[in-house]
């Protein structure tokens, strides 16, 4: 079984640990003990365990799970890091509603077609695959079912302009487009921004989403993040990237690697024709 890949970089004090297209982030710098961001696979405090013994930390340490966004593929594995450690997790504000019964909005199945560049930009994982297809029936939403929470699972929730908990230096920013409830997490001193869904990348490359439920919403979380001059860039899908004004030359959402356009549009009549055969 292919194992994850982990990229660790020291000096903004951030390791990724990834399997396929699904991202999660271990912050182990500049605060009261390690967080954890983004733990989308059920079983990623097995990944997470080796992870954080290598650069010293243990799970009991763990201070915070937080999530950009409530997609399954981004807090499945929040309820069973916080059953196992100390550590509380934070969702965002917009998400607390849903715990309460309202409905999310998701991405459609035409919508989640657009960011096949990125899906095919990393390495396959059957583990991930396997994962994330259970995840989707375990914590989060993206599915007809709307939001599963574990019942008695206790939930704290970030707003615009917090910080996140354990980590004063990281500002929470309210990011809605992809979904309602997206948010992007930013460290001004090391130009860093944890983007979740609100910006991919592709052939090494920021990408600002096309996978929408708002894209008028989307269009603003885009002005409002292009204005930040990050140097790195953590999505929730696809290679980080460095350098300087990563998200001035960012692609927009209808912009892509060579033959995009036209591979996007055969794909979309595609999954149109599917759809509509089936309503």
């Amino acid at each position: 079984m292919m194992g994850p890949v982990i990229e660790t970089v020291g000096d903004i004090g951030v390791t990724r640990v990834s399997r396929w297209i699904f991202n999660c982030y271990i912050i182990h710098q500049g605060g009261r003990g390690p967080i954890v961001v983004d733990p989308g696979l059920p079983r990623v405090v097995d990944d997470l365990v080796p992870v954080m013994a290598e650069l010293g930390l243990g799970l009991d340490e763990l201070v915070s799970v937080c999530a950009t966004h409530a997609h399954s593929d981004h807090v499945a594995g929040a309820p069973t890091l916080a059953t196992r450690t100390s550590g509380a997790v934070h969702l965002p504000g917009a998400s607390q509603v849903y715990l309460s019964g309202t409905s999310p909005r998701s991405p459609s199945l035409r919508a989640i077609a657009r960011i096949w560049p990125t899906v095919v930009d990393q390495p396959m994982d059957r583990h991930g695959v396997v994962e994330a297809v259970r995840g989707a029936r375990m914590a989060g939403y993206g599915t007809g079912a709307g939001m599963r929470w574990p019942q008695n699972q206790p939930v704290d929730f970030l707003s615009d302009g917090d910080h996140l908990p354990g980590a004063s230096e990281w500002e929470v920013i309210a990011g809605p487009g992809h979904t309602d409830d997206s948010t992007a997490f930013w460290h001004e001193k090391t130009q860093t921004l944890i983007s979740g869904d609100a910006v991919l990348s592709v052939g090494g490359r920021a990408w600002i989403t096309p996978e929408t439920v708002d894209e008028e919403a989307s269009a603003k979380t885009s002005a409002r993040l292009r204005q930040l001059n990050v140097k790195h860039l953590l999505p929730g899908h696809g290679r980080p990237v460095h350098g300087e004004g990563v998200l001035t030359v960012a692609l927009n959402p209808n912009e892509g690697p060579k033959g995009f356009t036209l591979f996007s549009s055969g794909l979309l009549r595609c999954l149109s024709g599917r759809i509509s055969s089936t309503e």
